[in-house]
Formats: structure tokens, C-alpha cells, sequence
């Protein structure tokens, strides 16, 4: 069975909208009024008929002017606003990218849908659309998997370019942009490691739903990949590697991602994009999503 979140990605990337419809749509007091009240009155004696005057009513004719549409000029970025960034917007998520919903407002979700782009594309990861970075969006054929040896469903992590990719029977479900291990050791609060995300061909193992308090910080919804390394939310997911080992994935992603794999699916995080990767040692100590009790990241 192919998870509810799956199918709304499909059609949000084939430029459907679906609409939720709502079950109180007929609910009592929710329409028109019921009747109206007519009174009559009858008189016994002698008829009598009654004329008004015609009552005239001035007309007033209000004009509306609508404000003229917004023009975008030159390249687009955090806080261009208009159909130029909605268009932009639109052709991301036909690519499998989520930069929210298609508003024309120029935002972090969108940034990071840009970067992911622009990383995919060996381009500058600035989060700057150029005339010719747009045309590039607007044209681009469907994105290829990074590690087709994994099967039709698998997740891709490549940490050269900081971006991850769902596939499900062989469809693209999501591009999104993610932050790994800084690789700097770190030492917080008595708790020391390295901050390495351990390359190789894993499998899902668990997840939590919702936040998991970790001796390094806050997950929003990790699902574990290997020992206490996993893909989970987070507010803070900059253009750079800046985790302590887990795969970072930006918060509105985050929401939906446990809908989308599955425990005992294969996930690979490699270096450059292509080939399988040879397993290495994860990190030792506690990583930021040690499950509850674990003293070493397992």
C-alpha cells in the first residue's frame, strides 16, 4: 500500500490540487433563510385600496481599482513576490523539489529547494534564480537516481552535495536539501564524538513520532538508520554541513517524511553520486538522536 503521502506529493508534482472538502457544508444556520414572513391584513369593513408613491433610490456605483500586477525584474531570491517566483515555485515541485506551497512568495522553503537545484546541477548554491537559472528549472527533464543498483525504492543520500532523494517504485518523491555532519569533533555538555555521518548502505531500523529529546538537541520525527545516526527535522538546516552525524531535513519536510519510507528500506549516503559506498564505523559517543538510554549512539 503506497502511503497517503506519496500520493499528495505525486499530484502536488503533477500540478493537481487537491482540494479537501468539507463535511459541514450543509450543517443547520450554514445557508439561506429558511422562509419568509408574509403578513396579511383583512379589514371587515368597506375595501379600501391604497397607493403608495413610487419611492426612487439614488444609485451609488462604487468602482474598484485593481492594483497593477506585481513586475519581478532581475533575478529572484528571498523576498521576490510574484507570478515569476509562483511559476518558479510551480516547476520545482514538478521536479519532485518542495518549496511549499506555490504562493509566489519567495521563502526559506523555497531557498532550499534551490539550493538542492542549483547542487544537483553543479551550479553555485546561493539561492539566487538567474534569468538563465530559471529557464534551466523551467526545461529540466526529469531528475535520474544517483544509485539505481539500490532498487526501485530507496532513499539517496549524497553528501558532497547535501541533497536527499525518495524513490518509490521507481518515482521520484522528493528532492530535498539537507545538512550532514560537520566532521568537526565536538565536545557539549560532557558529551564528545565526531561529527561525521558514517557513509554506506543501510536500511531504515525505527522512527519516533514527533520530538525526541536527545542528549545533543531536539529531533522533529527521526527515523534511525543506523545506531543513533537518522533523517529527521530540523529549524536550523543552513547551506552547509553543520550537524553532529544526523541528516538534517528542513522542518515542512520533516512533517510528512515518515509517510513516505518505509522501516527495512534501503537508504545510502555516498560521496559524488555514483556507485555503492563501503560501509564504515559510525561515530563514537552520543549522537544528537541517541535513542533514550543509550549511552553510545545505538
Amino acid at each position: 500500500m503506497i502511503p497517503r503521502r506519496r500520493l499528495l506529493h505525486a499530484a502536488a508534482a503533477s500540478g493537481l490540487l487537491l482540494v479537501p472538502l468539507s463535511a459541514c457544508a450543509d450543517e443547520p444556520g450554514g445557508g439561506l433563510a429558511a422562509s419568509e414572513e408574509v403578513l396579511e391584513r383583512a379589514t371587515t369593513t368597506e375595501a379600501t385600496t391604497t397607493t403608495s408613491p413610487p419611492t426612487t433610490e439614488a444609485t451609488t456605483t462604487t468602482t474598484t481599482t485593481e492594483p497593477p500586477p506585481t513586475v519581478e525584474v532581475g533575478p529572484l531570491a528571498s523576498g521576490s513576490h510574484g507570478p515569476r517566483t509562483e511559476a518558479l515555485q510551480a516547476n520545482l515541485a514538478r521536479l519532485g523539489f518542495d518549496p511549499g506551497e506555490p504562493d509566489g512568495r519567495f521563502g526559506a522553503k523555497t531557498t532550499m529547494a534551490v539550493w538542492a537545484f542549483q547542487a544537483l546541477n553543479g551550479l553555485p548554491k546561493d539561492g539566487v534564480v538567474t534569468e538563465e537559472v530559471e529557464a534551466r528549472i523551467a526545461e529540466a527533464p526529469a531528475i535520474a537516481m544517483l544509485r539505481p543498483d539500490l532498487g526501485p525504492t530507496h532513499t539517496e543520500v549524497d553528501l558532497d552535495r547535501q541533497v536527499l532523494l525518495v524513490w518509490g517504485d521507481g518515482q521520484l518523491e522528493l528532492v530535498t536539501h539537507v545538512s550532514t555532519g560537520s566532521g568537526v569533533a565536538y565536545c557539549e555538555d560532557g558529551h564528545c564524538g565526531d561529527a561525521v555521518t558514517p557513509v554506506g548502505d543501510y536500511r531504515y531500523q525505527r522512527r519516533i513520532v514527533g520530538e525526541r529529546h536527545a542528549p545533543l538537541g531536539v529531533l522533529y520525527d527521526p527515523v534511525y538508520f543506523v545506531g543513533g545516526i537518522a533523517v529527521h527535522g530540523a529549524p536550523s538546516v543552513p547551506a552547509h554541513p553543520a550537524s553532529h552525524g544526523c541528516v538534517r531535513i528542513p522542518m515542512h519536510v520533516s512533517a510528512y517524511f515518515q509517510d513516505l519510507v518505509v522501516d527495512g528500506e534501503p537508504i545510502a549516503v555516498f560521496r559524488g553520486g555514483t556507485g555503492p559506498a563501503a560501509p564504515v564505523t559510525p561515530p563514537s559517543g552520543p549522537a544528537e538522536e541517541a535513542p533514550a538510554g543509550s549511552e553510545n549512539g545505538g
